[in-house]
């Protein structure tokens, strides 16, 4: 399973990395990999969990590719944020190290043959639910996963996949892990600055990408309207509107997965990419649970938590959604549903409603509680609409249990790292 060594010998010139400061082929990358592997096996004891900070960088990238290939887990830490945060991260996952690829010095390999039951990675989760954990994933789970997506998407070696979501995030690492399978290559970007973005998209340099709804909102006001070359780009993180789907005439397939499937488990057909029915990918099973919760299974499923006991079974996820005909309906989070006078309302559709208006910006809807309904509908939108003009508008879609009675217009809503809404800190809004 070392992709690069596969890569340096059948296509050495081939990019895997393109960055605004170099381009790294796949022999470079390959070389550079094995000093680093020598370097850690020199430095650590084999099984030794190393963290990274995942700058979006080749040094960085190639250093985090080192790591499970010489026989260690990589435990990929944030490139924002503070240090205190990183600290934190990392002694929660117990590492023996945070290696910087200006420090390690590089030293001639061991061979080593990976094993696919042994641990690869420890991934942190978004924390959407209010704890961020580190799941572990095997070398198993990493190579399922990319071949599902490969299969689904028709991953091709001419792709240059845009890297623009966090690379410490399951969502951006698996950019990095399904084009060294694949053999293509990868368009880091540092962060997400749409009108630099949509230059990328207008010249022609990226053929993949993966996005969260708001940066399709960003790019929307750029005007981008032309993306030659671009064959399709996965959606996720959360609900997405019609009018983000729309964007520069791009196909965008909204997605679904999470950490502890080590990324995408259910993803929108190419060929019907509508927004509500997701295919569920080779090798994954879907079914749904007790209380409409969803329930995934499959090879590219973690078997649990870093230092945690193996899960028995297949994984309950936090979501709901429903099946029809074997395609999947993500409904929302079963933590976020909000209760209001004895009425369900789930907010990630009213969110898809408002957010597709004319003039409403980003929109998050959270409860906020009310003494004679136990808990209310709020809104927070960010864009220049009239409100009661939404108000009216919503009126006419939505039941109505289901319409909201406190709005608010915020200048931006609050989020958490890979663009999922923070929703305890949007019900602070309207304290």
């Amino acid at each position: 399973m070392d992709w690069f060594a596969r890569w340096a010998r059948d296509r050495p010139e081939a990019p895997y990395l393109i960055s605004a400061d170099a381009t790294v082929d796949f022999a470079a990358a390959h070389d550079t990999i094995g000093g680093f592997v020598g370097g850690l096996q020199r430095a650590f004891a084999p099984g030794s969990r190393i963290g990274v900070v995942m700058r979006s960088d080749p040094p960085n990238v190639l250093l985090a590719a080192a790591v499970p290939l010489a026989g260690m887990t990589l435990i990929p830490l944030p490139a924002g944020g503070p240090d205190a945060l990183r600290r934190q991260l990392a002694r929660s996952a117990s590492v023996a190290a945070v290696a910087d690829p200006g420090e390690l010095e590089p030293a001639p390999a061991r061979s080593t043959i990976p094993d696919r039951s042994a641990v690869h990675s420890a991934v942190f989760t978004s924390g959407s639910t209010g704890t961020s954990r580190a799941v572990r994933l095997t070398w198993a789970n990493v190579e399922a996963s990319a071949a599902a997506s490969a299969k689904h998407i028709g991953h091709r070696q001419d792709d240059r996949w845009l890297a623009v979501l966090p690379l410490h995030h399951i969502a951006g690492l698996s950019i990095l892990w399904r084009s060294a399978r694949e053999g293509s290559a990868v368009v880091l970007e540092r962060r997400f600055e749409a009108t630099r973005v949509a230059g990328l998209l207008a010249g022609g340099l990226v053929t993949v990408a993966s996005f969260v709804s708001p940066m399709l909102e960003r790019l929307a006001e750029t005007g981008l309207d032309r993306v030659p070359g671009f064959r399709l780009g996965l959606v996720g993180g959360g609900p997405v509107s019609e009018r983000a789907l729309s964007v520069g005439g791009m196909l965008l397939l909204p997605t679904y997965g999470m950490t502890e499937t080590a990324s995408q488990v259910a993803t929108a057909d190419p060929a019907d990419p509508r927004i509500d029915r997701l295919v569920v990918v080779q090798g994954a099973e879907i079914s749904i649970g007790a209380e409409n919760r969803i329930v995934v299974d499959g090879p590219m499923v973690s078997s649990g938590d870093l230092d945690a006991p193996d899960r028995t079974g297949p994984l309950l996820t936090g979501d709901v959604g429903r099946l029809h005909d074997g395609r999947l309906e993500v409904l929302g989070r079963a933590d976020s549903i909000i209760v209001t006078g004895g009425e369900n309302v789930m907010p990630e559709r009213l969110e898809r409603i408002i957010g597709g208006l004319p003039g409403a910006g980003d929109v998050a809807v959270v409860g906020v509680p009310d003494e004679t309904w136990g808990s209310v509908v709020a809104v927070a939108f960010t864009g220049d609409a009239d409100q009661e003009d939404l108000e009216k508008r919503v009126r006419q879609s939505v039941a109505g249990h289901e319409v909201p009675r406190r709005w608010i217009r915020a200048q931006t809503i609050p989020m958490l790292g890979i663009g999922k809404i923070d929703r305890r800190a949007v019900a602070k809004l309207f304290d």
